[in-house]
């Protein structure tokens, strides 16, 4: 597998006054897939990082926004590696509009794995590194 997909209806309280998705909301979208491959993985997320004793914040994002998504459409957001380091990976996304698939916007965002203590890089745990190889194209 080198690419995950989830499909998302847009629901009333994600479009602004102009009555299209508020742009911050594909972030959200972004770390949607993101959660739900971790899931589809029978990653324990929560449960990796306590035993890791490691966060895994997100140190960059991105969106360039393509075409308007509005109340109601379904949407295709799908993901993949875009690089796998030592201690932080990258996730690339693009979102869709189905069942046409007008692109509606792509970014990506980085996530690095840090001690809980000192919040200072430390390599990436096994178990989600060799997961990760699954998402590389």
């Amino acid at each position: 597998m080198d690419r995950f997909s989830i499909e998302h209806r847009v629901p009333w309280p994600d479009v602004d006054l102009v009555g299209v998705v508020y742009f911050a909301r594909f972030l959200s979208y972004f770390e949607m897939a993101e959660v739900e491959w971790m899931r589809a993985q029978e990653i324990d997320y929560e449960g990796l990082l306590n035993k890791e004793k490691i966060w895994l914040p997100r140190v960059s994002a991105h969106c360039d926004y393509k075409s308007p998504a509005r109340f109601g459409d379904l949407l295709s957001i799908e993901m993949k590696l875009g690089r796998l380091g030592r201690s932080s990976f990258k996730l690339v996304y693009e979102a869709y509009r189905l069942p046409e698939r007008t692109q509606l916007a792509e970014g990506y965002i980085v996530v690095a794995a840090v001690s809980r203590s000192t919040f200072k890089a430390v390599p990436l745990p096994d178990e989600l590194r060799e997961v990760l190889q699954a998402l590389e194209p």
